[in-house]
């Protein structure tokens, strides 16, 4: 097994040619397609001075168009602990944008990831759920369109299994902010448009509705901070 040991190029005293660099990087994101999860973990997360490194590293290729390992990782369903020590070691991940203005958190909820994912990276950077790429659409707009495509030529543009948009994903999204429900992107369609067209079940209909009526109702201060609105005493709970 390969392990960080065998990969001096990533170490800051070693010089290496780029084409060396490059490819240790690719062995890493075949390791993330294939969900090697254990492997990957061996290969960096072992030794968090070899993590920054090779972070700095993909961020000086302009072939990854400003993908960070984490956009990369968040396409594949990665175990939280992964992702988690990821964040630990390099806190800035999950407010990296790549040439298309996603975070990372754009990226999973346009690819239908696991709520529990989407939760966790919203928690990690909680402005990632208002950044509107450049596109004009936010996580919450990917989250509600389920035929969004956010890679050309990749068989990975759409989940097979994701039938109708995610309730949970979206309830997470929102319990971090409420205004994204009401932003447009640039054609003008806002999530809950998305969200229809996308067959969404009646009960993320009402939810997404009741967080854009409340998002006009509030000051723009206190949309952003919907906790008491999901369980405050004598706040209206959302769906």
């Amino acid at each position: 097994m390969t392990t960080v040991s065998s990969f001096p190029c990533l170490n800051d005293n070693n010089t290496m040619t780029s084409a060396k660099v490059l490819n240790v990087i690719i062995i890493l994101l075949g390791c993330v397609e294939s969900q090697d999860w254990q492997t990957f973990e061996k290969m960096t997360l072992s030794n968090p001075k070899t993590f920054r490194a090779l972070c700095k590293a993909i961020a000086r290729y302009k072939e990854f168009h400003g993908m960070t390992l984490l956009h990369a990782v968040v396409r594949y369903d990665p175990p939280l602990t992964i992702v988690g020590k990821m964040i630990d070691i390099c806190p800035d991940l999950p407010s990296a944008m790549d040439c298309l203005g996603r975070t990372p958190l754009h990226v999973a909820a346009g690819l239908g990831a696991a709520s529990g994912l989407i939760k966790f990276l919203a928690a990690s950077w909680p402005d990632a759920c208002t950044a509107q790429d450049e596109d004009g659409k936010t996580p919450l707009h990917f989250a509600c369109d389920t035929s969004c495509e956010l890679f050309e030529d990749d068989s990975n543009n759409k989940s097979p299994s994701r039938a109708a948009p995610s309730h949970n994903s979206i309830r997470a999204l929102l319990a971090v902010s409420l205004r994204p429900a009401t932003m447009e992107d640039l054609d003008e369609m806002n999530p809950l448009e998305y969200a229809i067209l996308s067959d969404a079940g009646l009960k993320t209909v009402q939810l997404l509705q009741q967080a854009a009526s409340l998002t006009m109702m509030e000051p723009r201060s206190r949309s952003n901070y919907p906790v008491e609105i999901f369980g405050g005493n004598g706040h209206r709970m959302l769906l």
